[in-house]
């Protein structure tokens, strides 16, 4: 389930979001998730008066009064600064009235009812400001590589000379020591030697607690918190030891290794237990018990694909930022689904949104080949079914190197009994290739990429051989070798430290920004690709993983370098949230797009850039803002303006200079406006005008820049997203470069279609995930509500674009408009090429209207002929402008 938020569901009909989506809607003044994404019926209600304590008595008195036949159970009591509030879960009615000779009663509709009452009570109490559904927040989809060789030099992967912080620490003698790092994770290993051995006072994991316990989120969804955030978690449970990596990149030290800040303090608020998911409120808690007990930073890398910016979450995060604590979030690993793939909460403003760049050096598997002494890397499957063999390799289809080897049976040759067999992935799963080939005798399998230079980590599920992955290079070597004669392979699980081919650029996970509100996201990047780092020692003590959840604590233990540079030296004024990210962003080094492409990568994908902490702590100018989002053609902002302080002791010169990045070509065509996927790119470039070319500033003095943008000349229905770095050169040598990056779409984005695939689509089909029927224009749908056998009208919904609301008004016979057959639909997130869309089953019932106000409780239509109309609001439309809404109308739907 995305982590969203919207308004409370409280509607008798239900939208839900096929492949881990889900609809939001809106009801009176108060502010949540949809109802339907509760996790049983828990919510959190923030009170709008200072006393959280006194204010839920009087709803509980309130409640226990009206619904006394109803189980109301108060649980956490958020009596903090940032919020104020309760949980409280909401059971079923311990008695029943029957149903009405209008409508066909039924437990959940009664449910539906009394929920719908419930909240109304709530809503119009004058105690509340918000109502949270606590919703189900999945874990970090994370691969892990388990390091089996203990004689690699650690240093010799640190990505530390990539970001500097070797020079921090050799220079500047600056290792973090004294700033307390407080992450938000699935727990640790502290008796890890690296992560200090131990727990409390005098140790270096000295904060957090266990939120959850072991089993929640496996076998059970009621937390049992304790005060020990240890990860004991086993490797059969699926477990990677997520937390204890990121704890190590933040601040683990031992002989052989040294986080980005070794000597900060730690602490840990284990949110996940030994299952794959937890909850936004477990989340929630752990921001605010991590602030109470005085973390200088917090780091969260953790997130769900969703581009809207607002979030209960994100309400509370931001809260924390603006009492002087940054934290530190991960942007998303949804990068293969183009542009705006970022995550929530991962966008929230003000926070660092951390984007990845890929290590120069990594730890490869490698296996040799007979007749060759040079070796190759390969990639184990995720999960690892098994040790690949050693053998001897034959072709895995009678034509290998196509886009369906080993997709039949009938095309796999009959000498792969016995033997490894060598495909080039393509079509059809990798499970399918690997059982097919199983089927037919095969050892194990050898997966080929299609493209790339880095070997390809196949994904399986069920394969009943080992199947293992290489690059398209070295199975096109394989191919030939197996075409002059017979070949072995030899895997003996050898390691050694390779250079990475895409080291230094954008990781290929790593999510493309902006918010769907053109927020600029990522604004900051770090190393997140093939990072080595500490893992609980039952799952092996020293692992690589890869993901913006590595990139995000090594940005977290550069602001820890940051703050100890400068609270240290009582700089407090620029040792705020938004100075410190200014000052990251402006001293960052941009990369190339790809390292045989060396035009420089999209602030869409790389934020300002890779961070470069000894630059940003050592020099003294400083430019904000520190980036500029020109947002599309219609909401365009021509001109900003750029302020450079000289917090120096010496005069500074520079030149104004235009770089231009690579541009982002979003869609398909402009016909359909699906998302390419991954994203394609281009060379369209806006021009900049400054107000001034050269600079030249005393120490102390300020001066304003005025920049003003000519976006490329292109076909606006193209939407095209350019953008660049607006670079400070320096025409002094003990003063770096200053760079800002911008971004903007050439194009309204309100022009662009909402929905997609002849979409929405009215049908009966009680679990539409690929084919159902369709009801045409002129066809009537029958709704028999005295029926068992009669179905109810189900819409499926494919949404092209995202949308911030969706209007669902019902009309009568006469084309009146009677209500609403939805509360709402909002904060929805468009639909990837990989799920289903939306399905919402309306039962006939409506919200109607009167004297133009909507009544808050459904009631059930007559007996007679509807249609349901869709209107989607349209990307950054006005919800006042009825010509933003793109309008469907349902066939006639007969209501019995």
């Amino acid at each position: 389930m995305r982590l969203f938020n919207s308004i409370l569901l409280l509607a008798a009909s239900s939208f839900i979001g096929l492949s881990n989506a889900s609809f939001v809607t809106q009801q009176h003044t108060v502010s949540s998730h949809s109802a339907s994404s509760a996790l049983n019926n828990n919510y959190i209600i923030e009170f709008s008066g200072s006393n959280a304590e006194t204010d839920k008595k009087k709803l509980a008195d309130l409640l226990q009064d009206k619904f006394s036949d109803t189980s109301l159970t108060f649980g956490r009591l958020f009596n903090h600064d940032l919020m104020k509030g309760v949980s409280i879960q909401i059971g079923s009615s311990k008695g029943k009235d029957g149903p009405s000779l209008q409508s066909i009663a039924s437990d959940e509709e009664e449910q539906q009812k009394l929920m719908n009452d419930i909240f109304k009570t709530i809503s119009e109490s004058g105690l509340v400001k918000n109502i949270y559904p606590i919703v189900p927040v999945q874990g970090p989809n994370t691969q892990v590589k388990v390091l089996s060789e203990n004689n690699i030099d650690f240093g010799d992967v640190s990505p530390h000379l990539q970001t500097q912080v070797d020079r921090v620490h050799k220079e500047l003698k600056n290792t973090g020591e004294g700033i307390t790092v407080g992450i938000i994770d699935s727990g640790i290993d502290y008796t890890h030697p690296a992560l200090g051995g131990g727990f409390g006072e005098g140790y270096k994991v000295r904060y957090g607690k266990d939120l959850v316990g072991d089993n929640y989120g496996s076998t059970s969804l009621v937390p049992q918190p304790d005060d020990d955030p240890m990860d004991s978690c086993a490797a059969s449970t699926g477990s990677v030891g997520h937390g204890t990596h990121v704890a190590g990149i933040i601040a683990g030290k031992s002989d052989n290794f040294a986080g980005v800040a070794p000597d900060a303090t730690l602490g840990m608020w284990r949110v996940f237990g030994c299952g794959s998911s937890t909850s936004d409120a477990v989340i929630l808690d752990a921001v605010l018990d991590a602030y109470d007990t005085g973390v200088d930073i917090i780091s969260i890398s953790i997130g769900g694909f969703n581009g809207w910016p607002e979030s209960s979450l994100g309400s509370v995060i931001q809260r924390v930022i603006s009492k002087g604590v940054p934290v530190i979030i991960s942007v998303g690993n949804d990068g293969r689904l183009g542009a705006f793939s970022t995550s929530s909460p991962g966008i929230t403003p003000g926070a660092f949104s951390v984007a990845s760049i890929d290590n120069n050096k990594y730890i490869a598997s490698i296996f040799s080949v007979s007749g060759s002494s040079e070796t190759y890397v390969y990639a184990d499957s995720e999960p690892k079914v098994d040790d690949i063999p050693s053998g001897q390799l034959v072709a895995g289809d009678k034509s290998v190197g196509g886009d369906s080897d080993a997709c039949t049976a009938s095309t796999i040759p009959s000498d792969v009994k016995g033997n490894l067999a060598l495909v080039q992935r393509g079509t059809c799963p990798f499970d399918e290739k690997a059982n097919n080939l199983a089927q037919a005798g095969a050892i194990g399998l050898v997966v080929f990429d299609s493209a790339g230079e880095v070997a390809l980590t196949p994904s399986v599920i069920n394969a009943k051989i080992p199947v293992v992955g290489v690059s398209h290079e070295t199975g096109l070597a394989l191919v030939k070798a197996i075409k002059q004669g017979d070949i072995q392979l030899t895997f003996n699980g050898k390691e050694e430290v390779r250079t990475l081919p895409t080291g230094n650029t954008v990781s290929v996970f790593s999510s493309i920004g902006p918010s769907y509100e053109m927020g600029f996201a990522p604004n900051i990047a770090g190393i997140g690709g093939y990072v080595l780092s500490t893992l609980p020692q039952q799952l092996g003590s020293w692992g690589t993983m890869s993901g913006t959840s590595m990139s995000a604590p090594g940005v977290a233990g550069s602001v820890a370098l940051y703050l100890k540079q400068f609270k240290d030296a009582g700089k407090d004024d620029i040792s705020k949230p938004a100075y410190i990210l200014e000052q990251l962003q402006n001293y960052a080094s941009q990369v190339a797009h790809t390292n045989k492409n060396p035009k420089i990568e999209t602030p869409f994908s790389q934020g300002a850039g890779l961070v470069q902490v000894y630059d940003a702590l050592t020099q003294a100018p400083h430019v904000s803002p520190g980036h500029i989002s020109f947002n599309d053609t219609i909401n365009i902002e021509k001109t900003h303006t750029l302020k450079l302080t000289n917090n120096g002791d010496s005069i500074v010169s520079y030149q104004l200079v235009n770089n231009v990045s690579v541009s982002i070509e979003p869609y398909q065509d402009t016909t359909s406006y699906l998302f390419n996927e991954p994203a394609e790119f281009g060379t369209d470039a806006a021009k900049i005008r400054f107000s001034k070319k050269t600079i030249k500033l005393s120490p102390g003095k300020s001066v304003d820049i005025t920049v003003t943008v000519i976006p490329p000349s292109i076909d606006p229905k193209l939407h095209i997203m350019y953008g660049g770095f607006i670079t400070l050169k320096s025409q002094t040598k003990q003063t770096k470069d200053i760079t800002i990056p911008y971004a903007g779409v050439v194009g309204d984005q309100r022009e662009l279609p909402i929905y997609s695939n002849g979409t929405p689509h009215l049908t009966n089909a009680t679990n539409p995930l690929s084919s159902y029927p369709i009801w045409g224009t002129n066809d009537t749908f029958v709704y028999d509500r005295k029926s068992n056998d009669s179905l109810p009208p189900t819409f499926m919904i494919r949404l092209a674009n995202p949308t911030r609301h969706i209007a669902s008004p019902v009309y009568n016979e006469r084309g009146r408009r009677i209500g609403d057959a939805f509360v709402s639909l909002e904060y929805m997130a468009r639909t990837t090429s990989t799920a289903s869309g939306y399905a919402g089953t309306w039962d006939g019932k409506y919200y109607p209207y009167f004297f133009n106000l909507r009544m808050p409780l459904p009631l059930p239509v007559l007996p007679g002929k509807y249609q349901i109309g869709l209107d989607a609001l349209k990307w950054l439309g006005d919800d006042d402008n009825e010509n933003d809404r793109e309008k469907w109308l349902s066939p006639v739907i007969q209501v019995k």
